[in-house]
């Protein structure tokens, strides 16, 4: 992201799945159960607004407007399906789920706005349920619009299956007739700084991630000198590259 913004593109995100209880590191065991909803949701919004401001710091004053996040506040997979945590990366996508449904009208609304240039969205690496269902509920796009999948960490670097999620989701591609090749995205910083900044940043979550997690997506990065891989179609590169 950083990268696109100092590029002088407008860069927005949507969050998904906001509505949950899952904050493992943090004070929520104490809240009374009736409550946990409302206060561990609260605290991931508090999160992600300080993760905004984070990115923004670094920034050109001018260049400050052009981050925006819009927040679906839709329920997580524990809430929404009613799996426990440990079953997520076990659920398959329910074509039914609303969410579905959702995701795609509030992409639509930003294709009709004019401001949907192109889409990153996410691999499904380790089969998250909420992964997925984003990642389908976007596929449509990606037919006429520059897109790209991000490796989803700490999945990548820690389930096995992630191999064979990633050939998966090439082939898939594939028989689309829209190939996935790689793209490595850089800050123009040195590696060293990149991965203190991510670390930064991933930390910033401190209610889901703790220093282990953070180390290990962080330190990810130095296979790409610091940048991030994504898998990128024809288009993407066309207008990227």
């Amino acid at each position: 992201m950083i990268h696109w913004l100092t590029s002088r593109h407008t860069v927005t995100l949507l969050n998904v799945f906001t509505r949950s209880r899952y904050a493992p590191y943090s004070d929520a065991a104490f809240v009374h159960e009736n409550d946990e909803l409302s206060y561990v949701s609260a605290m991931r919004l508090r999160e992600d607004e300080l993760f905004l401001r984070r990115i923004k710091e670094s920034l050109p004053k001018g260049l400050k407007n052009n981050l925006n996040m819009h927040d679906l506040n839709l329920k997580d997979a524990p809430i929404r399906l009613r799996v426990p945590i440990d079953e997520v990366c076990n659920t398959p996508v329910n074509s039914a789920d609303p969410s579905l449904e959702k995701i795609r009208r509030a992409l639509t609304r930003q294709s009709e706005l004019g401001t949907m240039e192109a889409i990153v969205l996410p691999a499904g690496l380790g089969n998250d349920v909420d992964h997925l269902v984003v990642r389908e509920a976007a596929i449509p796009f990606t037919a006429s619009l520059p897109a790209a999948f991000y490796e989803d960490l700490s999945y990548l670097a820690t389930q096995l299956s992630s191999t064979n999620d990633l050939e998966t989701l090439n082939s898939a591609a594939s028989e689309r007739n829209d190939p996935l090749t790689e793209f490595v995205c850089h800050t123009g910083e040195p590696a060293t700084e990149a991965i203190v900044r991510k670390r930064k940043l991933v930390l910033n979550y401190a209610s889901q991630i703790d220093d282990e997690a953070g180390d290990i997506i962080s330190n990810f990065a130095a296979r790409y000198d610091g940048g991030e891989r994504l898998w990128a179609n024809k288009l993407w590169h066309s207008s990227f590259a």
